[in-house]
């Protein structure tokens, strides 16, 4: 089965951010949701797409980079079998 998969956490990392700047970044009201997402292995299942669009106007903001969604969502594809067992 195909699945998505955070980057949040390798995305702030990778730029020696914390998820505190983020949130802080966000509005304080965020603060919960953010540390959920950046926490590997406890990630949401759902989130609301202005929430997220949040999360990628903090990420500009901190880091004056263009940000798009597949900075911080990877599509996994499921690996399709060949109809011939190649």
């Amino acid at each position: 089965m195909s699945a998505l998969r955070w980057r949040l956490a390798d995305f702030l990392a990778e730029r020696n951010l914390t998820a505190y700047a983020l949130g802080k970044a966000m509005g304080t009201s965020y603060m919960n949701t953010v540390y959920r997402i950046a926490k590997r292995g406890h990630e949401p299942t759902r989130i609301d797409l202005p929430t997220l669009l949040n999360i990628l106007d903090g990420l500009r903001t901190l880091t004056g980079e263009d940000v798009d969604i597949t900075d911080v969502l990877v599509y996994e594809p499921t690996v399709l079998r060949s109809p011939h067992g190649e």
